[in-house]
């Protein structure tokens, strides 16, 4: 099924994976694609463990502002009954670059999207800090 599908979906699947695993798992995912197509990743920005937000808190983890890129990171999400923290691996911009890069990748957008504030949600940072971060991918050859 090598060099088949035009485009590959991935939503927070890198969040709690090893950078080195991430190489493997995007050079698998490269050789799934078209010449033409494309990777779209939504992952969580560094950001996201170091602020409150609608639906989720850091505050019981101070340790997450000097997590450096590959450390565990926790957060818990309060939308919810289930109150465990979650555990990631703190992956920043610099590090997802040599990843996509090291898996013969190249960035043709980042993206951070904010709240527009007029959503019926109780925002609390996601009008100033993007919680999230989508990378669209292309094959580097």
């Amino acid at each position: 099924m090598p060099e088949t599908l035009d485009l590959i979906l991935s939503l927070f699947t890198f969040d709690n994976i090893p950078s080195a695993a991430k190489v493997r798992i995007f050079s698998d995912l490269r050789k799934l694609l078209r010449p033409t197509g494309t990777i779209v990743s939504v992952v969580s920005s560094p950001e996201i463990y170091t602020h409150e937000w609608a639906s989720f808190t850091t505050s019981d983890f101070p340790e997450n502002a000097t997590a450096r890129s590959g450390d565990v990171v926790r957060i818990i999400v309060t939308d919810h009954k289930d109150c465990r923290p979650v555990e990631d691996i703190l992956c920043t911009n610099e590090s997802y670059q040599e990843v996509y890069m090291e898996a013969g990748l190249r960035t043709g957008q980042i993206l951070k999207p904010l709240a527009e504030g007029d959503e019926p949600y109780p925002w609390v940072n996601e009008t100033k800090i993007p919680p999230w971060v989508i990378y669209v991918l292309k094959r580097a050859d």
